[in-house]
């Protein structure tokens, strides 16, 4: 490896004008590489950065830089919306278990990842996440690597030889961090409607943020959860040790916590390294539904902006700002459909912008899942029971579960 070891500078000159580049997704972009790619930025032109962050600041979707650099991101968030209004970024819907597909088909000039030093053996970890980094590392014409000695070594299919990367830089920088969100009373009442759903000794999916960490812990007088999701949440880990998940009944990686990405803070980097059971695969293999399918009573657990009284959901866009990606939504509440004994659950408060505007609306302005893929809808006023359901019925059970200042006007709708 010594011998591939170069300063980060030189490392970033192998990068070109028009040059296709991918970043390691979510927590994983590897942040001293793209600080000397930034400082190099007045020789490049039309550079493409592929990305898919999360909880990092994408400090080169500067709209100042969009001569040296354009952005295509599979996960928008607040951080890039002055370069998405500008014209700098745009959005590349791909569902999760399709974009290590897509790098095959992309085959990018050079690839950013980050990974931990080498064990005995000489094989690297890809820390955070795995998503499509074996595809990125497998498909790019030269692949530069962040040997950071801060990440965790987490089990499962994200290790890979030396002999994969072309070249190393050195980076001992702190991981990027996901803060826990707080969740309030809405949160509260939502997720003790979505702890009736999930029975004992099922598997869960479920994300980030408020509502989700609220959902989590509502589920703790429960036995014998399993739990296979796309992005593992730090609020998952007292559900573990204190004995509630313990993914006896799954049908595969049984006794395993599965997910693509870790999300959170040291605590969580911290518990899941050299953690035996807990363990990262690519995207193509924890979304898929072929996996999923393997799974029974498979809950998956999502969330959206909207909801239209068909059951359409809005899970990406709020006016005319995308602030999310169609991520993995799709791909878990289709392999909840495949599942025996699965559910597909979407829960929202019934209202957003303080109280003053319907979650639940007549149309909507972006459609990330369909109506025939929804089993559930949760809002802190009830349950909306979908699955099976004619459209007219369907509008009755989402106006009963919508906030009572808007049932009258959801009703004209009809």
């Amino acid at each position: 490896m010594s011998d591939k070891t170069v300063p980060v500078s030189e490392a970033v000159k192998h990068v070109k004008s028009h040059d296709h580049l991918v970043l390691a997704g979510m927590c994983g972009e590897p942040p001293t590489l793209i600080q000397a790619l930034i400082q190099q930025r007045e020789r490049l032109e039309n550079v493409t950065i592929y990305n898919m962050p999360l909880g990092t600041p994408c400090e080169y979707a500067n709209p100042e830089w969009d001569r040296h650099f354009k952005v295509k991101s599979f996960l928008l968030s607040g951080v890039l919306k002055d370069s998405y209004k500008s014209g700098m970024t745009d959005y590349l819907p791909v569902n999760l278990s399709d974009i290590p597909g897509y790098m095959e088909q992309l085959r990018p000039n050079v690839a950013f990842i980050q990974c931990t030093p080498p064990d005995n053996e000489g094989n690297l970890n890809l820390g955070l996440s795995a998503d499509y980094t074996l595809s990125l590392i497998k498909h790019a014409q030269l692949v530069i690597a962040e040997i950071n000695d801060q990440l965790p070594w987490v089990s499962g299919t994200g290790i890979i030889p030396s002999s994969d990367i072309d070249l190393f830089v050195e980076g001992s920088l702190s991981p990027n961090e996901l803060p826990s969100a707080t969740p309030g009373e809405t949160e509260n009442k939502i997720a003790q409607y979505v702890a009736e759903l999930v029975p004992d000794r099922s598997t869960i999916q479920i994300g980030i943020g408020s509502l989700a960490n609220s959902i989590i812990s509502a589920l703790k007088n429960k036995s014998a959860l399993g739990v296979h999701t796309g992005t593992f949440p730090e609020a998952l880990i007292d559900l573990y040790e204190n004995g509630v998940v313990t993914n006896e009944h799954k049908e595969i990686n049984q006794g395993k916590i599965v997910a693509t990405c870790l999300a959170g803070t040291q605590k969580l980097y911290n518990y899941a390294n050299r953690h035996s059971n807990i363990e990262l695969h690519p995207s193509d293999y924890t979304h898929s539904t072929a996996t999923i399918s393997q799974i029974s009573q498979f809950h998956a657990i999502n969330s959206a902006v909207q909801i239209d009284l068909t059951g359409q959901i809005n899970a990406e866009k709020i006016k005319d700002f995308y602030i999310a990606g169609v991520g993995g939504q799709m791909d878990f509440m289709r392999g909840a459909m495949a599942s025996k004994g699965g559910k597909s659950i979407i829960a929202l408060p019934s209202t957003a912008a303080k109280g003053t505007k319907s979650r639940i609306v007549p149309e909507l302005s972006s459609v990330t899942s369909t109506k025939s893929d929804v089993h559930y809808v949760v809002t802190e006023y009830g349950i909306a029971s979908l699955y099976g359901k004619t459209i007219e019925e369907r509008k009755e059970e989402l106006i009963n579960i919508s906030h009572p200042d808007f049932r009258e006007e959801l009703t004209h709708t009809i």
